[in-house]
């Protein structure tokens, strides 16, 4: 079944952020089902500070209050005395919350003791919970009750109450990949995850159960249980599930922004609503009312708006008896996906009607008074032009006191790895359109086409005297407000990326954002490491002086990513990583002048030894270095990578034969039979290896620099320079055999004919 649905827009309001958006009870709503299908009140707050509520009536935008602009508002929260109506507005800016009626009146300015900003809320009753980056507090009745501080960044904040009772149970998404379930203030319970939460979200009515979006795109189900330790979960939208359906083409998903649940047709069985960062909706049903687990989820509905979505929300608001989707945009856009039947009509003149205005079919309309509505709004518009630019023209003259000074763009932007293909992905996106963006990195950096792209790409030669190893701009096309970018780097090369992001505006200026490429940046924190895995034969380094815990702690985080900032506590840490492509494994241990790490990958310790040592010689710290290679590891890593070393072999010379296979341009059915049926295969088949080959064109070469890398490493420590065999080792790959490649490099006189340092 396909979900049919029609855009109609609203208003254009500032820059929002998540979590924005509410819609307020229809009147008289007493919370359950009645005033299902009537006509909502919109609640929306921007990054200028200004919140405004409105609604429709007779297709007709009604402002029913708007405050003056103040502080950024981070988050907006419908809440209410427990047992009633929730249509009171909670609004989060700076440290400050501040609650309206649904008149507008304020009747509640509350200023926290927070010393950082609220990146997030949640309103429960007379409970309210606001987080910083690291610190969260718990009020109630405007009085502290408790705080928390984490060790990495807070991404987003939930309240359940289980079986419906009085105990208030928290969960706070955290960027170190886990969910913290407190009570009390205090952590019962740490969710260890497989990617990076970004949002969190309750249903109405179910007191134990959790929704949680993550950054690869996908939405998992928590039945939390304190009586337990076990947390049952289920998968509900991933990247399976997405394939052949991703606007990307690559059955991938971006991050997930926003999510909700709400009955769009009325049958009593919620379905899932999803917002991304790269501007997809999709609607998913669960069939499901009672959110049971092994939930089949089937993707009914998916639209791209080119824009990152901000929040979702689902109920009635442009017209009585129709359901519908309101969606808020980063640029401001507010809209609703309506289950309304609507046409375009015809004025007489033969042009369109106001497409944002809805038509019934069949319903008389005035076409005339809809048009001179329009040429008088637009007049308004165009005296208030004139009147700015008169203005702005005045204070740039000599004589004024004024200056011309262009504001500070804001960037909404996002750097995140990607496990499944071991790339980089960063979003960039601005309120105006890109003219083009410019690329500067001092490491080696691969830029990969991304299909949704229309940008222009071009580059720039780079000599080693410039410190630039990649120079590169794309042009983008006509009202173009974000663009994503896709890369791959190689682990011991480190630098900085720094964009120049320049819009379409006079006079010109340009925007530049850095982002810090790490030594060790295809590793990702994992913490579910089997005793299997951790069983392997491991290469150790030992470190040992005076450097402090928080020394080693910023060396670990200025080298690996996703490690949280601070630390949890002041006894010996441990983290373990996982490189994302090939699988290896690295642990961390250290505390107060000591340190180990056991890696079964000899090119993760050399890396992590001159970074190290390279960090502590700038602050002058003395180190005791001690490594203890096991030569068992070598094999055991070429194992892990064969599949993907034959995979890459077999595509690439099957890539080959397919193209001479066409070349011999066969026609007729009897030359084709002629053919084994190897080479039919191929014919058949040339169409899907040649897409999954220009999908992959450098991951051949990937593998080889991996062991190439893992070859002169190996006798680095020994002191041996062995470049001079490496044509004969990609000889041995290309030509792979598991045992011959053990043997070259485990042979015992293999450092013979090479030249010392």
């Amino acid at each position: 079944m396909e979900l049919e649905l029609t855009r109609v827009d609203y208003i254009n309001v500032g820059l929002t952020g998540p979590n924005c958006l509410q819609l307020l009870p229809p009147i008289g709503s007493t919370g359950g089902t009645s005033g299902y299908k009537q006509q909502q009140k919109v609640a929306i707050g921007d990054q200028e500070g200004v919140l405004q509520v409105f609604s429709m009536k007779k297709d007709e935008l009604q402002m029913h209050f708007k405050t003056l602009p103040s502080e950024r508002i981070a988050s907006v929260k419908l809440g209410g005395q427990s047992g009633s109506v929730a249509d009171k507005i909670f609004t989060a800016s700076e440290n400050k919350v501040r609650g309206f009626n649904k008149k507008g009146k304020l009747f509640l300015a509350f200023e926290t003791n927070l010393t950082e900003t609220i990146r997030s809320m949640c309103v429960n009753g007379s409970d309210l919970l606001v987080c910083g980056n690291h610190v969260y507090n718990h009020y109630r009745d405007c009085k502290e009750i408790g705080s928390y501080l984490c060790g990495d960044v807070i991404v987003d904040v939930a309240a359940l109450c289980p079986n419906n009772t009085s105990r208030l149970i928290t969960v706070l998404a955290c960027s170190g990949r886990v969910l913290r379930v407190l009570e009390h203030s205090r952590v019962r319970q740490t969710l260890e995850l497989d990617s990076v939460p970004t949002v969190l979200y309750v249903p109405k009515g179910i007191g134990n159960r959790l929704l949680c979006g993550f950054s690869d795109g996908s939405v998992l189900l928590f039945h939390l249980n304190l009586q337990v330790t076990e947390v049952k979960r289920e998968v509900l939208v991933s990247d399976q599930l997405l394939k052949g359906g991703s606007d990307r083409g690559d059955g991938c998903s971006s991050a997930v922004t926003c999510l909700i649940t709400y009955d769009l047709a009325g049958d009593g069985k919620e379905e899932l609503i999803v917002g991304y960062r790269d501007g997809t909706l999709r609607v998913f049903t669960m069939h499901s009312d009672e959110y049971q687990f092994d939930m089949e989820c089937t993707q009914i509905y998916s639209e791209s708006f080119n824009e990152s979505i901000s929040s979702v929300q689902g109920g009635c608001v442009g017209a009585t008896n129709y359901t519908e989707i309101v969606v808020c945009t980063y640029s401001g856009r507010v809209f609703g996906l309506t289950t309304q039947c609507i046409s375009k009509c015809l004025s007489d003149s033969g042009h369109f009607a106001d497409r944002a205005t809805p038509v019934i079919v069949g319903q008389p309309i005035d076409p005339s008074a809809k048009l001179q509505r329009i040429k008088t709004e637009i007049y308004e518009l165009e005296q208030t032009i004139a009147k700015e630019r008169e203005r702005y023209q005045l204070s740039t003259q000599a004589l004024s006191t004024g200056l011309s000074a262009i504001p500070m763009l804001p960037v909404n932007d996002a750097f995140m790895l990607s496990k499944s293909d071991a790339t980089y992905l960063l979003s960039l996106e601005i309120p105006t359109p890109i003219e083009h963006v410019l690329l500067q990195c001092d490491a080696p950096l691969s830029l990969l086409d991304v299909e949704k792209n229309s940008a222009v790409v071009s580059f720039s030669e780079c000599d080693k005297l410039s410190g630039n190893s990649l120079l590169a701009s794309y042009r983008c096309q006509l009202n173009t407000n974000r663009i994503d970018l896709m890369f791959r780097t190689i682990e011991g090369q480190t630098g900085t990326l720094q964009v120049y992001i320049t819009p379409n505006l006079q006079p010109k200026c340009c925007q530049l954002k850095r982002y810090h490429i790490k030594p060790l940046s295809l590793h990702a924190i994992i913490h579910n490491a089997t005793d299997t895995m951790l069983a392997r034969p491991m290469n150790t380094l030992t470190l040992k002086g005076t450097f402090s815990q928080a020394e080693v702690h910023n060396w670990m985080i200025n080298s690996i990513p996703e490690l949280p900032e601070k630390l949890h506590d002041s006894g010996k840490v441990r983290h373990t990583f996982q490189h994302v492509f090939i699988g290896t494994l690295l642990v961390c241990e250290y505390g107060k002048g000591e340190a180990s790490f056991r890696s079964d990958n000899i090119s993760t310790i050399s890396i992590l030894k001159d970074f190290i040592t390279k960090e502590a010689t700038k602050k002058r710290i003395k180190l005791e270095i001690s490594t203890s290679i096991n030569e068992s590891t070598i094999p055991s890593l070429i194992k892990l990578i064969e599949p993907k070393i034959m995979h890459y072999n077999r595509l690439t010379k099957d890539c080959q034969m397919a193209q001479a296979l066409v070349d011999l341009d066969i026609r007729d059915e009897s030359e084709f039979k002629m053919l084994s049926k190897e080479y039919q295969k191929l014919i058949r088949n040339q169409q899907f290896i040649d897409e999954e080959f220009r999908k992959q064109p450098t991951v051949l070469n990937r593998i080889y620099g991996i062991l190439t890398d893992l070859y002169i490493d190996k006798f680095k420590f020994k002191g041996v320079n062995v470049k001079a065999k490496l044509p004969l080792l990609i000889d041995l790959l290309e030509n792979y055999s598991y045992d011959e490649l053990v043997r070259f490099y485990t042979a015992e006189k293999a450092e013979e004919g090479a030249n010392k340092d």
